[in-house]
């Protein structure tokens, strides 16, 4: 197969969605399949795969810490033509959703919208827009999009919830997100500890997040510092970048952790795995995730979890087998993290467990879903072909953009 993947974000962003774009490229391209990705360009970014297609983009240096393509390009269009795409796969509704749309009817080709964000909790990108408006106008415009749509992926049972509550009638499919569970079992922490100064027997805490509003990093601040207080042989290590970055230092100095809490920043993909090797613990405060990959990944490598009782958490985490999840409440999710430092054989136990239930999400088994699900539709795509006289025009003005 010849398949097109449609995406805003895309390396060198790290992020969940190029996470699970990379495993699915990786293991498609293992089982013989040609995967041809089309994102916005990122300035003084060369890709090193041939198959990669940058739209020009443009940067609203807005809240968004990434360039969004510009819709129109003669070129990628000459491509996609040349190429003779099977199917095509946007990760997003809006942007590159309608990027997708477009050359899917164009080409007359099936088109597959997985769901990786719960967009009510991201509407404070959205300006001049009261959230009382935005919220339910993201939510409806979704809806509109994953109606036009010939599939929609969900990676979690609430996913499919939210889509069917507005009124999605497009065939909704429920395929957990994969990864690649090797590169988070065999991997080495003496590297992170010595570049650190982090001492053998320091405990170490851990988050892997983008530092955006809607990651509650504040949340785990606070926590840490009621936690350090009980135990101060105690590091906490938060990797990732983003917006909030900045302001999280700032209140971190303000809570007297300067000394205890590390931000790594923007990190290579192939150096993460040497940080859950290294932690004792893995913490997680957000609400807005449809299918956190990093809580998947934090299994992988044994690491047993702590977190917000959210949607797309309870999913992976079951509470009191591989990890603890508590209310939106520092005190007590505090006390969960220091029963679990102060609990061995519990660590270990929630450890085994969380090994167990991630091989569940291998890429591989997770991979092999998605080619079914494309076999399908390319299949009844060639039974149903009718000649399409829709226009982006048309699509784009009922959007109102």
């Amino acid at each position: 197969m010849n398949i097109g993947i449609f995406t805003n974000i895309y390396l060198p962003v790290i992020s969940g969605v190029v996470t699970i774009i990379e495993n699915y490229r990786r293991e498609l391209e293992k089982q013989g399949h040609k995967v041809y990705i089309f994102a916005a360009k990122q300035p003084g970014y060369k890709d090193e795969n041939p198959r990669v297609f940058r739209f020009k983009s443009i940067d609203l240096n807005y809240k968004i810490s990434y360039p969004l393509p510009i819709i129109s390009s003669p070129r990628i269009s000459r491509t996609i033509k040349k190429i003779n795409l099977d199917i095509a796969h946007t990760q997003h509704f809006f942007v590159c959703g309608q990027i997708a749309w477009y050359y899917a009817k164009k080409f007359n080709i099936p088109l597959v919208f997985t769901q990786h964000t719960r967009y009510e909790y991201y509407t404070h990108y959205i300006p001049y827009l009261p959230k009382e408006i935005s919220k339910p106008l993201a939510l409806s415009l979704r809806a509109f999009y994953a109606n036009s749509c010939d599939a929609v992926i969900a990676p979690t049972e609430d996913i499919k919830n939210s889509l069917l509550k507005y009124k999605v009638k497009t065939p909704i499919f429920i395929f957990p997100s994969g990864i690649d569970l090797e590169r988070f079992s065999q991997t080495d922490d003496e590297a992170i500890r010595e570049k650190y100064n982090i001492a053998k027997d320091k405990i170490v805490l851990l988050t892997v997040s983008r530092l955006a509003q809607e990651k509650n990093i504040s949340f785990l601040l606070k926590s840490f510092k009621k936690i350090s207080l009980k135990n101060p042989n105690i590091y906490f290590i938060i990797v990732g970048d983003g917006p909030s970055k900045k302001e999280l230092e700032v209140e971190s100095n303000k809570l007297g952790l300067k000394d205890k809490v590390i931000f790594t920043g923007g990190l290579n993909w192939q150096e993460i795995p040497s940080f859950y090797k290294v932690a004792d613990i893995f913490l997680f405060s957000s609400f807005s995730e449809v299918q956190p990959t990093v809580i998947t990944e934090a299994m992988a490598a044994g690491l047993p979890i702590v977190a917000i009782k959210a949607s797309g958490i309870k999913d992976a985490v079951i509470d009191g087998e591989n990890g603890i999840l508590t209310p939106n409440n520092i005190d007590e999710f505090t006390q969960a993290v220091i029963k679990l430092i102060n609990n061995e054989e519990l660590k270990e136990v929630f450890s085994r467990k969380a090994k167990k239930i991630a091989n569940n999400f291998s890429s591989k088994r997770a991979t092999e879903k998605l080619i079914g699900l494309y076999n399908k539709l390319i299949t009844e795509k060639k039974k149903t072909r009718k000649p399409n006289n829709k226009s982006f025009t048309s699509f784009r003005d009922k959007f109102n953009f």
